[in-house]
Parts: structure tokens; sequence; C-alpha cells
């Protein structure tokens, strides 16, 4: 009882831990704290997360602003080119109708370029505006920059030949993107005026991300254009975190934005398609970013929650340890030594009218009440286990001695006296052995020797019906057994294996062996009694072996019961006895024998003998029953 309640209390297993009082108090404790914490954290979650929306609102609404403003331009931009074919302007039909080499041609164009030079202004956010002739095969342009590269003014050249050999009679609202070698990235638009002159323009992406680009977006955060495919438009710096399977992930985003996390980073994402082009803008910042300047939320739901938490769990958990746990794990401890048998052990006693002070002073008297009892106990006990033990010990079947006594008089009157002198013999070294009932234990040369006595005298009664066969290594000779441990194994194998076995002209044969454990050599000796019988039955096996005959009372089957009952008390839990049938059939008895409390003794191996030493007839221990 004391051992079960200290397993139960002091958490030696986990199902005893989970039962124990000190989890039940740590346990109460933390689910009052739990539902604290977990509010504290909800708040500042919710907090953050509002922080979170409304910057993701911010960054959208700036975002949608630049962008309706930057189509707003673009429409702007192509109603303008649309606006020059309509219009009935002298320049432009003149460009039209005039020879490319006369001189108002040329005066016309002078003024184009001056119009286009005076409209770049008002348009701003347009870099160049351009004519391009079919018949001239080239083009003329206006540009806000510095100077006029070649590289434009071949782009220019080459897109318009391109526009005017397809179907410019087709007319849409949609610009194309161009990159210029040496240049930046362009949206070009081209409109044809007819008979063979087109007009257009071309906007800088920088241009369209210049304001997007000034947003404050953090060292991880970026603001660019880029096109269907997912590649980069505008000449800012883009993080290594934002790749191309980055921004085709940002591609497929169907919200206008939305947390993403990539590689362990959580980005919060912003995007928006062009309604002219196939541009989309892009916004990406990290979630840390938009929350530091938010350091009281961040100190709460990263330092302070923690911080708390651990502080008052830490106090909690030394005042238990001091008050509570401290007196619990003595007056466990107490109680484990008792349950080791140390009686002598007292706890202290302290003042006040605490619980565990009652507790304490209860324990004591308990100790001192059970230790003026154990020694009575513990005699009494060994009393009667040696008792039981004896009892087992002198169960004898008495059918042995009726047919030993009918043999010896079978042989008395065919006056064989030769052999009923052996068989005398035999049968007075079997009972001398009986009579030392009061020993626990004997040496493994002795109860082999006296199966040797019992089956030479089987040997006697079946003749050439039987034969045994002893195969004892001599280093376990010294070995101590319980007596009669082996011997109704063998009594067993003759009864029921010899009997039941079909006559097919053989002999019945027994072996009895011994062989080291190969796993623990210097713990066990493994003890074999086979035989060639019919073997064990299925049904019988399986309650051997699963231990219904040690669990019963020995009302059938009493010799097996009183081996496994004697095995038991003798060697406890160390060892076992196991049952099986052999492969080419018969049953197989394995005794797994400890060494530990049976190492060889030390005097010579003889045996016992009573006051009168009488001669004894040997036998072949590694032969053949029978001489």
């Amino acid at each position: 009882m004391l051992k079960a309640w200290f397993r139960q209390t002091s958490g030696g297993t986990a199902m005893g831990f989970l039962q124990s009082v000190r989890f039940k108090i740590i346990a109460g404790f933390a689910l009052i704290l739990a539902p604290m914490v977990a509010f504290l954290i909800y708040n500042n979650l919710y907090a953050t997360g509002i922080v979170r929306q409304q910057v993701s609102l911010h960054y959208d609404n700036s975002m949608e602003v630049q962008v309706s403003a930057n189509d707003a331009i673009l429409k702007a931009t192509t109603d303008y080119l649309i606006q020059l074919g309509t219009n009935s302007d002298n320049d432009i039909l003149l460009l039209k109708t005039l020879p490319i080499d006369s001189p108002d041609y040329t005066l016309a164009k002078l003024r184009m370029y001056n119009r286009f030079v005076m409209d770049t202004g008002y348009y701003n956010m347009v870099d160049t505006f351009f004519i391009y002739s079919k018949r001239e095969q080239e083009s003329f342009f206006a540009t806000q920059l510095s100077q006029k590269s070649p590289e434009l003014y071949q782009a220019l050249a080459d897109y318009s030949r391109k526009f005017a050999s397809g179907n410019p009679g087709t007319q849409d609202e949609r610009w194309d993107l161009i990159a210029i070698p040496g240049d930046y990235n362009y949206l070009i638009k081209t409109v044809d005026l007819g008979l063979d002159l087109y007009a257009g323009a071309l906007v800088r992406t920088d241009t369209l991300n210049k304001v997007l680009s000034k947003l404050d977006v953090g060292e991880d955060g970026t603001a660019y254009i880029m096109d269907a495919s997912g590649r980069v438009v505008t000449s800012g710096a883009v993080p290594d975190s934002q790749d191309e399977s980055f921004r085709r992930t940002v591609l497929a985003m169907k919200e206008p934005y939305k947390t993403v996390r990539y590689k362990g980073k959580p980005l919060l994402v912003l995007t928006h398609p062009s309604e002219f082009s196939d541009l989309h803008y892009v916004i990406a910042t990290s979630e840390m970013y938009i929350l530091s300047n938010l350091p009281v939320f961040q100190k709460m739901l990263y330092l302070w929650i923690p911080l708390i938490v651990a502080g008052v769990l830490t106090g909690y958990l030394v005042f238990l340890q001091r008050f509570m746990f401290r007196p619990l794990v003595r007056l466990i401890r107490g109680m484990r030594k008792l349950g080791q048998g140390q009686f002598d052990v007292r706890l202290p006693v302290q003042a006040g009218g605490s619980e565990f002070s009652f507790m304490s002073s209860t324990f004591n008297q308990m100790a001192e009440q059970i230790e003026s009892l154990k020694i009575d106990v513990y005699e009494e006990r060994i009393r009667v286990q040696r008792a039981e033990y004896q009892h087992l010990q002198v169960q004898i079947n008495p059918h042995f001695y009726m047919n030993s006594l009918n043999i010896i008089y079978n042989l008395a009157a065919l006056k064989d006296f030769k052999s009923v002198q052996k068989l005398s013999l035999h049968l007075a070294d079997y009972f001398r052995f009986l009579m030392h009932g009061n020993r626990t234990a004997v040496r493994l040369e002795e109860e082999i020797r006296h199966i040797g006595h019992y089956l030479e005298i089987q040997k006697l009664r079946y003749v050439d019906r039987l034969e045994y066969e002893i195969k004892v290594d001599p280093r376990h000779h010294g070995c101590e057994i319980s007596p009669l441990l082996l011997q109704p194994f063998v009594e067993n194998s003759i009864i029921h294996g010899f009997n039941k076995r079909v006559q097919d002209g053989t002999p019945f044969r027994i072996e009895v062996a011994s062989e080291e454990d190969p796993e623990h050599p210097e713990r066990y000796v493994r003890l074999f009694v086979r035989d060639n019988g019919p073997g064990l039955p299925p049904e019988m096996l399986e309650s051997l072996n699963g231990g219904a005959y040690l669990d019963g009372s020995g009302e059938q089957h009493l010799g097996i019961w009183n081996i496994l009952r004697r095995f038991r008390m003798l060697y406890g839990e160390d060892g076992g006895v196991y049952f099986g049938n052999g492969e080419p059939g018969g049953a197989v008895v394995e005794v797994k024998l400890p060494v530990n409390r049976a190492e060889a003794l030390q005097e010579p191996a003889a045996a016992i003998e009573s006051e009168n030493e009488k001669e004894e007839i040997p036998f072949a221990y590694h032969a053949r029953g029978g001489r």
C-alpha cells in the first residue's frame, strides 16, 4: 500500500505525475492565468491587426489615386494624339499632302516640332511626342530629355515601321511597353493620322512610379512596376527576397492587398493593375516595419507580457515550493523509506497548527506502530512460507511406489535377483533424495542423479521401449536448484508422452540437457526436458505459457502447478519455465534457471548421503539410458 501510494504521489510515471497534487496545483494556477494572458495577447494582436489594416488601406488608397492619375494622363495623351488626325490642322494636312522635298513640308515639320515642345510642358508625364512619315521612312520627335540619343531615334523608327506594316486602322487605348537599349523602359502609343502619317508618344515607367517610390516602406520594402510576366520595368532597387518567384505570387493575387509570407518573412503586399497597359504597380513592405512605429504594442506583445507571466509564475512556484511542496516531498520521501523497510525514519514536526505538521506527527506515530509489529509479522510470514514450501515439496504421486513394488515382485517371481538388487538400490537412492525434504535448494548434479535413478527404474519396467539421454554440462553441476524441479517433467513425459504415443516400433526417447543462456550467460542456465511423444495440445500450451496453471489452485495437473508455485516462491520473477513443442515433434520444457543465487557450491560434487553410506550404481550422463 505504501509503495503504491508513493508511486501515485511522487510522479514516478507520467500518469502518476498527472494525478499528483503538484501537477493539480500548478495546472489550476495555469488555468486561472491562461485566460488573462490570452486576453492580453488577443488585445495586442487585435490592435496590431487594426494598425496593419489601416496602414494597408492608406497604402492602397495612395496607390489607387496614383494609378488612376497615371491612367488619366495616358488616356488624355491618347485623346490628344487622336485629335491630331481628326482636326483640320493645316500643318498635319501639309505633312499628309505635300511632297517631302517641298519647303512648305519642311516648315510644317518645324511648326509641329515646336508645338510638341510646348505640349511636353503641358503633358509633363510624357517624355516624347513624335510623328512618323511612311513616305519619308523616318520620324521627327520632341523630347524632354537633354539630348536626342540615336538609340531613341532608332527605337521610334523601328516601332513605327512595325506599326505601319501592321493594321494601323484599328485604334484602341492600350499602350505598349518597349525597352530602349542603354536607356529606360517606356510606354508607347501610336495613332494612325491617315495618308501614311502616324503620331505617337512615349512615357517613361520611372515617371509613372515617381510618387509611389517616395513612400516610406522601410529597408526591406520597395515600390516598383512590373509587366504581365513579372519582369521589373522600373529602375529602382528591388530586394533579393522579392525575386521572380515572389513576383509571380503577387501576379496571382486576387485581393488588392494581403500578407504574403515568403522565405520566412511576412510582407504586406499591395498591387494594382493599369487600365491602359499591361503594367502592375506593386508596393511591398515588412510587417515588422509597419509595427515599428508602435513600440508600446511591440513591447507589450513580445517583452512585457512574457516577463510579467514569468515573474508571476516564478513567485507563485517559489511560494508553493517553500510552504507546500517541500513538506510534501519530505513526507513522500519518508513514506518511500517506510515502504522500503526503513521503519526507523521520522519526520521533523514544525511548530504551529498547519496541516503538514499534523501529517508529520501522524506519520511518525504510524511508523512507530509499524516498527513494533515488523518482527512478529516478518517471522510469521517466514514460518508460513517455509511450511507451504515443504508441503509443496513432498506432494508425490503414490502410483510410482506401487508400480515399483510390482516390478520388484515380478522380478523376484522370475528369480532375476540381479535386477531386483539393482532396482532396490535405485529405489533406495530415489527415496533417500525425497527424505531430504527440508532443503530449499540442492545442487543440479543431485537433481540429475535423482532423475537418473527414476529413469533407470522406468527402464527396468519398459526395457527396450524406453531410452533416455542426459547431456548436462559438468560446469553446471554446482548450480543450485529447487529439489524435484525437473523430475516431475520427466515423469510427465513418461505418463503422458509415452502412453499417448503411437507405437511405430521405435523406442520412446527422453533427453535432459543444459546450455548457457545466449544473451546472459553469467545470469542464467537453460535446462531442457525433451521427448519424442505427441507433444502438448495447443490449448494446453496457451494455458501453460499464459499463467493459467500458476494462477489456479492445482486441482488439475498438480505436478505442473507444484513446480511453477515453488519456482515463483524461490526465484520470484527472475527466470521462468516455458513450454513448447519441438520441430520434429514431442514436448519441450525449458527452465531458465537464475544463477545469481545459485553459484557453484564449494563442497565436492558428491551426493548427500544418510548416516549409512550405500554404494550407488552409476549411470551414463552423456549416453543412452542403461548400460
